[in-house]
């Protein structure tokens, strides 16, 4: 196990991440992200790995869906997220 794992399951922290994005529907926006976090599912691995889910989740939502981009276990945007964010519409 390596140190950084050992300190977040201490902290009781979950590292990985997250895509988020917003849902089109009735003249609004709706956030979302995946995976559910708070529903015990498991983050995504690697940042690489999210900004590909999101590209992939991009085109089988085009029109539903704008917004892209990859969060951290924090909710927070990962650098340099406003240089590759999907708007996808």
């Amino acid at each position: 196990m390596k140190m950084q794992e050992a300190k977040d399951l201490m902290n009781n922290k979950p590292r990985g991440f997250m895509v988020s994005f917003d849902w089109y529907g009735d003249g609004f926006l709706t956030s979302d992200h995946f995976p559910d976090k708070h529903a015990g599912e498991k983050l995504i691995r690697s940042e690489h790995e999210a900004w590909e889910l999101a590209r992939d989740f991009a085109r089988a939502t085009k029109g539903r869906t704008c917004n892209l981009y990859v969060i951290d276990s924090e909710f927070k945007p990962v650098n340099g997220y406003r240089d590759r964010k999907i708007n996808s519409r």
